[in-house]
């Protein structure tokens, strides 16, 4: 494998955006990506499109409007991982010889045509202010009754709390908050989020991510291609492990248990050399146990981890810097890609007022998606 890096990275802000077209939310994603890397759209040779709902060829469709250049074009649906997938399909081909330039786009749209978006229905609240979410929240969803489940089986097994549970909903809202590209963009608190509208105990709606539309482009480039552009700060992908459930008693933390172990194995780190970490928090449980499967503390102590602050930005290991899925939102196609570009900023110091002191030398980003697989990438620099 040839050394890949990411080169450039663009988003457009998720929300719901009822009145802008997929084209144009992928568009604005592409052409942030081209300028961040200082190159021309001609200049790509291979473009991947995660997607859960824009239907057939839809990386046809939305590429061809920005000019028909001969480019290889491969559509990805992979449930919450799509993104990933397409950004994981891009790294191997550069890194194989085949391209030297691809492009990963990750893009969905709640009102498309094909849209079959249905992961949560615990915020669905019409824009993108917490204020405004609805006063009863709908019945919850078997995916919500799930992890309400989960929740308490965590809780009763290693006394987890759900003051624990909701600071890591504080967290990632102030996280949010500094985020331009995030659709929730202001501070809760913990009263905040006991007081919310409660979907399946002992979740309220603040535990729980919301869906919309939006969507994400990384670019990757190979060494020479890298030198050739004199790109002084690259960002290199040392890995990406991908892995789906051995049996069905295995659930989405044992997975991500696995594809860490062999990611830190390829890349020779430990879990304590990372310094940042963006993972899936569809729920707010996710982040414990996540983070407990990833190595960054003891099994069990996933909540007394954020309890201490080791979490936040200034911590010992952020995690969702961004304001993950919780405040960043969940557009499903774009999260991937989202978790990617912010790894991309902490690394380059250009997260502006939520950037990590030190930019982190390792990062990792995580995501499942529905139906069994997992997915990790380990970044460097």
């Amino acid at each position: 494998m040839r050394k890949v890096a990411v080169i450039g990275v663009g988003l457009h802000r998720y929300g719901k955006w009822d009145d802008i077209s997929s084209h144009d939310l992928a568009h604005t994603a592409i052409n942030r990506a081209l300028e961040s890397a200082g190159i021309e759209w001609s200049q790509v040779q291979s473009g991947w499109c995660g997607h859960t709902g824009q239907g057939p060829t839809a990386g046809a469709r939305l590429f061809y409007k920005l000019g028909r250049t001969g480019l290889s074009i491969t559509n990805v649906e992979n449930a919450s991982a799509s993104g990933s997938y397409a950004f994981r399909g891009a790294y191997l081909e550069v890194g194989s010889g085949e391209f030297d330039m691809a492009l990963a786009l990750g893009i969905d749209k709640r009102k498309s045509p094909f849209s079959t978006m249905n992961f949560s229905n615990a915020r669905t609240n019409s824009d993108t202010n917490n204020k405004t979410a609805p006063k009863k929240a709908k019945k919850g969803s078997p995916i919500i009754k799930h992890f309400a489940q989960v929740t308490r089986a965590h809780m009763k097994k290693y006394g987890t709390t759900i003051d624990q549970l909701a600071m890591i909903s504080v967290k990632n809202h102030h996280n949010g908050a500094l985020n331009p590209y995030a659709q929730f963009q202001e501070e809760i608190t913990i009263e905040d989020v006991h007081n919310a509208p409660m979907i399946v105990k002992p979740l309220t709606t603040l535990h729980c991510c919301p869906t919309g539309d939006g969507a994400a482009a990384a670019i990757l480039a190979s060494e020479d291609v890298v030198k050739r552009l004199g790109i002084t700060n690259p960002v290199w992908v040392s890995t990406s492990v991908s892995m789906s459930e051995t049996n069905p008693a295995l659930n989405s933390n044992e997975m991500t248990e696995f594809a860490a172990r062999e990611a830190y194995k390829r890349v020779g780190i430990a879990p304590k050399e990372l310094g940042l970490v963006e993972l899936h928090d569809a729920f707010t449980i996710e982040e414990v146990y996540v983070a407990e499967q990833l190595g960054l503390c003891p099994e069990g102590q996933g909540g007394k981890l954020v309890e201490e602050g080791a979490t936040v930005i200034d911590g010992r290991i952020p995690i969702n810097t961004s304001g993950g899925l919780l405040a960043m939102g969940h557009p499903l196609g774009p999260t991937g890609i989202g978790q990617v570009a912010e790894i991309y900023w902490q690394m380059r110091g250009e997260a502006g007022k939520r950037q990590i002191l030190v930019p982190p030398k390792h990062a990792l980003a995580q995501m499942v998606g529905f139906g069994g697989t997992c997915i990790i990438h380990i970044f460097s620099r």
